[in-house]
């Protein structure tokens, strides 16, 4: 019909320009040409080779170099693999007996081979394509995953320094209200012991109590006020609150306690002693609480570009499928220990922690930019 010519060419001119666009769009390495070029002079020599030996078909070798080509090569070289393949055919394997002219049986088969080479070729492309969509939707997860940790890291940060400045706050209100109010109460009984009617004995013994008892309270609230936030960080440095804490721990739990500081230790940035000191209040928690050791060593290092600060004691240690989640995969467990972990992650430094049935050592690294 003379009519469908036109559509038929419009169809084939529309498929020449789509496979020419899929060509120029396509840059595959001149290995991946190189590749194709010997799997068809291969699947050329082996059929040459082979067919006067065995019955066998001319066509099968020839799939497997396009398979190949458009496997490892891409849509380009796998195309050329298949013209190459068709020409190589005609040249050596069709009927001769027309000269030169195709037989029917040979047209069928070529046309045969085109169109499963196509489908192959089709195929590799389409699952390269796949390929291409998960590697970069995966790239993408990744990204968003990075983004996303950065948020979470950025938050924690912010979550810890306002619970430092909650503990500052708290430590405050503490020493100049409850502590200042317990004291006038204090004076009010001391005023009443002395200038009070104070005959019956047991007036006498319920003020004495009242007045052991507020100095009781006073004690707790500074104490709990100084562990919140001892004021001599601030005031003095890092050197004089752990001289402080490490002198109140000992007497508090009994563990005898070793300070070892650099004659040299200056004042540090306000966030960095802040880390350190909480680093440190927390090993001697879990000390007291956890390992049964008699003893306790802080020992800080200064060195050019660090400050290493170690907490050791002579406890039963941790559980070792506990110490390789922390030390190898980053994920701490306990509250107490993801705090020290996020703490020294924030200053810029990293904590390390070894353990046995000796004793556990937590190693903080720091950077030491900022000290004076």
């Amino acid at each position: 019909n003379l009519q469908t010519i036109p559509r038929v060419a419009r169809q084939s001119k529309s498929a020449i320009w789509w496979l020419l666009h899929m060509i120029t769009q396509e840059r595959a390495h001149p290995a991946r040409y190189l590749a194709a070029f010997l799997s068809l002079i291969a699947a050329l020599g082996l059929t040459l080779f082979a067919r006067p030996l065995f019955a066998t078909t001319a066509y099968a070798l020839f799939l497997a170099a396009v398979m190949f080509s458009s496997w490892y090569g891409g849509l380009t070289p796998g195309l050329i693999v298949v013209l190459l393949s068709v020409l190589a055919l005609d040249r050596y394997f069709a009927s001769p007996e027309l000269s030169g002219v195709l037989s029917r049986d040979d047209v069928i088969h070529l046309g045969i081979f085109l169109l499963v080479a196509g489908l192959i070729n089709y195929l590799s492309r389409a699952q390269m394509h796949a390929e291409q969509v998960l590697r970069t939707s995966h790239k993408q997860l990744e990204v968003r995953v990075a983004e996303r940790t950065a948020d979470l890291r950025r938050l924690s940060g912010q979550l810890l320094h306002l619970q430092d400045e909650e503990r500052r706050r708290t430590a405050r209100l503490l020493h100049e209200t409850i502590a200042q109010d317990l004291a006038a109460l204090k004076m009010d009984l001391s005023v009443l012991k002395r200038f009070g009617k104070l005959e019956r004995v047991e007036v006498r013994e319920a003020v004495e109590e009242a007045l052991a008892l507020t100095d009781e309270c006073i004690r707790e609230a500074r104490t709990v006020s100084y562990l919140l936030h001892p004021p001599l960080l601030d005031e003095a440095g890092l050197a004089s609150a752990l001289q402080w804490y490490s002198a109140g721990f000992e007497q508090r739990s009994g563990i005898r306690t070793e300070l070892d500081l650099p004659p040299t230790l200056g004042r540090l940035p306000r966030d960095t002693e802040t880390t350190v000191f909480r680093l440190v209040q927390e090993c001697l928690t879990n000390v007291h609480r956890h390992s049964g050791s008699p003893s306790a060593r802080i020992r800080i290092q200064e060195t050019s570009t660090e400050l290493i600060v170690e907490i050791t004691d002579r406890g039963h240690g941790m559980p070792q499928a506990a110490l390789e989640t922390m030390n190898g995969s980053g994920a701490p467990f306990g509250v107490g220990i993801m705090g020290m972990y996020e703490r020294v992650r924030q200053a810029g430094g990293s904590m390390k922690i070894q353990s046995g049935n000796r004793g556990t050592t937590v190693t903080a690294t720091l950077p030491s930019e900022g000290i004076v």
